[in-house]
């Protein structure tokens, strides 16, 4: 990665600080700097006076080396790494072999600095990396990034720091840990640190390095979602849900924007919308003449003077997420909407001043048909006479996740995915909409490192070992029945490979998951 001039980047000095944290992200600079979690934990870490933290992106460098002294991952104590998403296993892999760092645990004696993993995806299942992560961070960072540091300061040997974090809450140690462990949680985002000097590069947004929304002031509205749909692993693994209140974000804002120079707010959160001051606090944005960005909008608390602000703020794409365009499949899946609603939503959205429109679906849905499939053709087909200039549609595989009531449900096959596609695009109006789908092939893998158990880690360090490989011949290289793990239905007796960490509340999983199967069976009669 090419040297950046930052603001506000922190260099501390190596000789007086005791502890030394390189912080990776699984993937280039432009993605790790555009979202909270990287910006956030630099923040944490750096808080404290007896030790430093400098970023490493997995971008192709060979060897990774950190922004802020150049220096390479086997010259810190601790790697600390966020994966929010499944191929970031492959990254970080990959960033060990390209330090020539030895990827499994077990090859890494002393010398070698403690490997720790949290994020998301590892809080719902982290077995696919058992072997070769020293330590999972199950939950949010701020009750416990003291606790890390202060066990690294008073225990001297790499045992004795994992014995003693095996015993603490929110860490999960392969080979230490007994029993259950708890996700931990910061209980009032009120309370909670949060970083107003946000480091931005000092380059034009055209840049192809800088962050996907610009040079802007990244705020957390809120935490979790309280909606709870079947599939949504930011839901079940995030809970109890958080709000930020309207004295704490304008404050934030205003010390943000002196701190970083800049004149863009993105209020950040999946379920941005659920917060009750957020009205309000777009309404002071528009009012200090602001521009700001939210994240897609809950179809059933937003109206117009919320659009009216949105657009004020600058914004000209609206983003909704109606999933499926069946009103019994969206109930299916706990995201209950009525057609009349959607087309009120998109009717006020033009009427505010919106010129595009972004709309998430998915394919493999439980209770799917291909009058379901050719609804989205319809759906968007409405939408477009409504004088929208552009609309695209996003489509996606439903992905079972962990942690969540569909974490028993297999994936649909590459051939259904496929000609549910053909079905969706042909049923397409011709002009002003685009539409797009995830590769099932990619599907494929996101749904094998989701699901997936300590077996699945040797196709993870087999990809990373070698570039571009497919997931199927992995898979067949190392012995992993890939069509049992991704393709087949699991019954809520079966043990789950992630069982031992409690992020969800089991019972409630359980209890959605029967729910579900009694109301598909009832309309299967």
């Amino acid at each position: 990665m090419p040297r950046l001039v930052e603001r506000n980047m922190i260099v501390k000095d190596w000789r007086k600080t005791p502890m030394k944290i390189a912080l990776v992200y699984p993937g280039g600079y432009r993605a790790g700097m555009t979202g909270l979690t990287v910006q956030l934990l630099y923040h944490l870490f750096n808080l404290r006076d007896d030790c430093l933290c400098e970023r490493v992106f997995i971008d192709g460098s060979k060897p990774p080396r950190s922004v802020e002294s150049g220096r390479t991952l086997e010259d810190f104590d601790v790697i600390a790494t966020t994966i929010s998403y499944e191929r970031g296993y492959i990254g970080l892999l990959g960033g060990l072999r390209d330090s020539g760092i030895p990827l499994r645990r077990m090859d890494r004696d002393y010398r070698y600095p403690i490997l720790l993993a949290g994020g998301i995806v590892p809080t719902s299942n982290p077995t696919v990396l058992e072997d070769y992560v020293d330590v999972f961070a199950v939950g949010d960072a701020e009750p416990i990034i003291d606790e890390l540091v202060e066990v690294y300061m008073e225990q001297h040997s790499k045992q004795g720091r994992l014995e003693a974090l095996s015993g603490m809450r929110g860490f999960y140690v392969p080979g230490y840990s007994e029993g259950f462990v708890d996700r931990v949680y910061s209980s009032k985002l009120d309370d909670s640190p949060h970083p107003t000097a946000q480091v931005i590069p000092l380059i034009d947004e055209k840049d192809p390095l800088c962050p996907v929304f610009g040079l802007t002031f990244n705020l957390e509205v809120t935490r979790g979602c309280g909606r709870m749909c079947h599939f949504c692993l930011a839901s079940w693994v995030n809970m109890p849900v958080r709000h930020r209140g309207l004295e704490s974000m304008v404050g934030l804002i205003d010390e943000g924007l002196r701190r970083m120079g800049v004149g863009k707010v993105s209020l950040l959160g999946a379920g941005v919308s659920d917060n009750r001051w957020l009205k309000d606090v777009c309404a002071y944005l528009v009012s200090r003449g602001l521009e700001f960005s939210t994240p897609s909008i809950r179809m059933d608390l937003v109206d117009e003077e919320l659009m009216k602000l949105i657009v004020q703020g600058g914004q000209r794409t609206l983003t909704l997420a109606p999933e499926a365009a069946s009103e019994y499949v969206r109930s299916l899946i706990g995201k209950p909407m009525a057609d009349d609603r959607i087309m009120e939503v998109a009717e006020n959205a033009y009427r505010s001043g919106f010129k595009r429109l972004k709309l998430y679906f998915m394919l493999g849905l439980p209770g799917e048909d291909s009058d379901c499939l050719k609804g989205i053709g319809r759906m968007a087909e409405a939408f477009a006479r409504l004088g929208f200039s552009q609309i695209h549609v996003s489509i996606n595989p439903l992905i079972p996740k962990p942690q969540t009531p569909f974490q028993w449900l297999p994936l649909a096959s590459r051939k259904y995915l496929e000609e549910a596609f053909k079905t969706v695009k042909s049923s397409m109006p011709k002009t002003a909409v685009q539409v797009e789908m995830l590769n099932p092939a990619e599907a494929e893998l996101q749904a094998l490192l989701s699901l997936g158990d300590r077996s699945v880690g040797r196709v993870v360090e087999y990809m990373a070992m070698h570039d571009r490989m497919n997931v199927k011949e992995a898979s067949k290289a190392v012995g992993v029945d890939l069509d049992r793990i991704v393709y087949t239905a699991k019954s809520c007796d079966d043990p789950l490979p992630w069982s031992m960490i409690r992020s969800a509340d089991f019972k409630a999983l359980r209890e959605q998951y029967y729910a579900f199967e009694r109301e598909l069976k009832h309309q299967l009669r």
